[in-house]
């Protein structure tokens, strides 16, 4: 059967409503998302289908809470999954729909050649506060790929991280992600020892992707440094920060909550596996 979703552009008037405003304000990845070069966006002219190619598996779909009780367009949805070739989708969906979609998706996956490997929740935050203060016991530095100490720096505190993120095969490649991406280091007598992540910019707000520290150089107060650091910076740019962290994380959540982050809402994801 036909899909009855179509190619459609990052302007397509669906992005207009007050309901996907309001989303958008909360979903910042799917904002960025859909005005990036590298992904590719699909729409039935109510509900919104987001690949990202760059990330290859990876799909954010954008629903009218009405969808709950559409069962025929839930099914819309996993046939267009089904008929994309997805390898091992990740889906990102609204928490409110979750178990309608994954109930769905559980049963129409025996079908499409998908199981349900995963399934959890993210945890969506918006700062709510003001310039925060800095510590100077260590350095914070803007990683400069280009820089072999940096380079250096960075390739030693994943290799350190190796056992705990199960990267012992992947960590040149690893290494090189981050390289690319807006890196901040905290760096003490010459050491990394813990690193923020920040991308995904709209018109008013900038994502915090993620904070990392040395197993060993935890509850130092470090992660909170490089929390305000990165918050002050975003501030900065006259935007708001917000991130999305693991519900069950509870060592980020009371980090994010003590640095002024308010919990808006909750991302739901489900993670699967092709069955053969």
């Amino acid at each position: 059967m036909a899909t009855l979703f179509e190619k459609i552009s990052g302007n397509d008037a669906i992005f207009n409503g007050s309901e996907y405003r309001n989303d958008a304000l909360l979903f910042n990845y799917i904002e960025s998302a859909r005005f990036a070069d590298d992904h590719d966006i699909y729409s039935d002219h109510k509900n919104a289908i987001i690949l990202l190619p760059h990330y290859g598996s990876r799909v954010w779909i954008w629903t009218s809470s009405a969808i709950k009780s559409d069962t025929a367009k839930l099914i819309d949805i996993c046939r267009f999954l089904r008929d994309a070739s997805i390898s091992k989708p990740e889906i990102y969906l609204k928490h409110e729909v979750s178990d309608h979609f994954s109930d769905l998706y559980a049963l129409a996956s025996l079908e499409y050649g998908y199981v349900v490997k995963d399934e959890f929740s993210l945890a969506a935050f918006v700062y709510e506060g003001g310039k925060q203060p800095e510590n100077d016991e260590g350095t914070i530095i803007h990683v400069d790929k280009n820089n072999p100490d940096h380079v250096r720096l960075v390739t030693e505190f994943y290799r350190a991280c190796c056992e705990e993120f199960h990267w012992q095969d992947k960590l040149d490649k690893k290494v090189q992600e981050y390289l690319d991406m807006q890196l901040y280091a905290y760096v003490k007598d010459g050491r990394m020892l813990a690193n923020a992540v920040i991308g995904g910019h709209t018109d008013h707000y900038i994502r915090l992707k993620s904070i990392a520290v040395l197993a060993e150089e935890r509850r130092k107060n470090i992660g909170y440094q490089m929390c305000c650091y990165i918050i002050n910076r975003i501030l900065d740019c006259d935007k708001k920060p917000v991130l999305y962290t693991h519900v069950k994380n509870a060592a980020a959540m009371a980090l994010f909550k003590k640095s002024g982050f308010r919990m808006h809402d909750k991302i739901y994801l489900i993670k699967t596996d092709e069955t053969n």
